[in-house]
């Protein structure tokens, strides 16, 4: 990648690193669902008046939609409402990274090295660390399930973006999420009424507010047409292990502004799949020459 491209791929991480933090933030004050269903209305008006429609097929466009979005907010919201820690939430999110390279594996037939398998392998084992850091802690077991589940939303999104190309990315995410607003509006108006969402809106503190309008112009907006524009040039093996720093930052910033804690064995877990994102992107020869120097 050329230093524009690293510079899109550092200031995309950077804005999902602290992402986790204002949904956190807008949690207190709605539901999961809700904050959906807001995120994805500020982010399509008034972009929409402004993006023609990108090229596809919008059999394509609804499936975008429906899984880098809708699937995967809806149950991040969801898992972070059930009190899962966010920089725990983000490092679990990163295994997107390896579903993503196993299905472009199988359905573009991209080659998988020896050492991403390798690096999938000790992934699993830190997610099971997790999971008993999980069981030890207050955040219940399920709501780990529920974290990789969305992350499968987002390995799936992947495919798509990697199936349509070269396409606008900011006209993508802004057509691309058209369902996804559906999607939110139709669990909202079922789970809430319309009286219940209305209630939940016109209690959204000031910060509820600017986590919301965050969560749509930046983190999605910006975010998600950078993380396109580098799929759609780059190959998903070299773009994706990029998420490395995303729960580096949680992490940080979930400690700091949140005290957060993590007991030993998610510490452990942590730890072990870092190393194993790092062996991911760098490979076991190039990771290991380097650090012995």
């Amino acid at each position: 990648m050329n230093a524009r491209d690293w510079l899109i791929a550092v200031g995309v991480v950077f804005a999902w690193g602290i992402n986790f933090m204002f949904m956190k933030f807008a949690l207190m004050d709605i539901s999961p669902m809700v904050l959906g269903l807001l995120r994805f209305a500020f982010l399509l008006f008034p972009a929409i008046f402004f993006f023609k429609r990108p090229n596809v097929p919008w059999r394509w466009l609804i499936l975008y939609g429906l899984t880098i979005s809708f699937g995967q907010f809806a149950f991040m919201f969801l898992a972070l409402s059930m009190d899962v820690p966010t920089g725990l939430a983000a490092l679990l999110h990163q295994s997107q990274v390896f579903m993503t390279v196993l299905l472009v594996a199988i359905i573009f037939k991209e080659t998988v090295l020896r050492h991403h398998l390798i690096a999938m392998m000790a992934a699993a084992v830190g997610l099971m660390l997790i999971g008993v850091g999980q069981h030890q802690g207050n955040a219940p077991v399920v709501g780990l399930l529920v974290v990789l589940t969305a992350s499968f939303s987002w390995a799936m999104g992947n495919i798509v973006v990697k199936k349509l190309g070269a396409v606008n990315p900011l006209s993508l995410v802004v057509w691309g999420n058209i369902s996804a607003l559906g999607a939110f509006a139709v669990g909202s108006l079922w789970l809430y009424g319309t009286d219940g969402v209305s209630a939940q809106v016109q209690n959204l503190t000031w910060g509820g507010w600017a986590s919301v309008l965050y969560l749509a112009y930046v983190a999605s907006l910006l975010g998600y047409a950078g993380w396109g524009y580098l799929l759609s040039k780059h190959p998903a093996s070299q773009v994706t292990p990029l998420a490395l720093l995303v729960p580096v930052i949680a992490l940080l910033v979930g400690f700091v502004f949140l005290s957060e804690k993590l007991n030993f064995w998610h510490w452990s877990g942590v730890i072990v799949v870092m190393l194993a994102l790092m062996v991911h992107v760098f490979g076991t020869r190039r990771l290991f020459n380097s650090s012995s120097k």
